[in-house]
């Protein structure tokens, strides 16, 4: 199951977000969990945990439940805005979060095929994985998916291109 849904928010509440995500939040270093060390290999991108905001944390909720119909969302203190340099593919699932589904918002970066998500399925017979789907990036689309679907940001040879994205790891939720 995968929904994609455009215009997320209303025009008022993009400029919100955007504005919080490009002047106010303060991004950390953050790698991918359980790896073995903190080295390029293992660099996801730079992190604003939603945890630290409670306002914005409950409104990118309150959003995901009006426009994916869900109630009573609950997300993991790992969840966040992500400032990203997609200069590499890094397949991975959010298992390890704790989470049941994702929630991927694309806030803010130019729309090209190069700067998306895709997904990855495992070729039969072997646990090497192929490409499958491909979601450009589109300011203001968000994805809702399973956490255990392998994903990637979509890898760019544009020097230094960046999005903001914010990933909601949904550990609880009711339909």
């Amino acid at each position: 199951m995968i929904k994609i849904i455009n215009n997320f928010f209303d025009e008022k509440d993009l400029k919100f977000i955007q504005d919080f995500a490009l002047t106010k939040a303060f991004y950390t270093p953050c790698f991918f969990t359980n790896s073995p060390k903190k080295s390029k290999e293992y660099y996801y991108g730079n992190r604003f945990h939603l945890a630290l905001n409670k306002k914005i944390k409950n409104f990118l909720i309150n959003q995901a439940e009006l426009k994916f119909n869900l109630k009573n969302i609950k997300i993991t203190d790992d969840s966040g805005i992500d400032q990203k340099n997609l200069d590499n593919f890094k397949p991975h699932t959010d298992v390890e979060y704790g989470a049941l589904l994702n929630v991927l918002i694309m806030i803010s970066g130019p729309k090209a095929l190069t700067n998306g998500t895709v997904f990855y399925s495992k070729k039969k017979n072997t646990k090497e994985l192929e490409l499958d789907i491909h979601v450009g990036f589109r300011e203001n689309r968000a994805i809702l998916f399973p956490s255990d679907w392998w994903h990637s940001n979509h890898a760019s040879n544009i020097p230094n291109l960046k999005r903001y994205t914010s990933s909601l790891f949904i550990e609880y939720y009711e339909e």
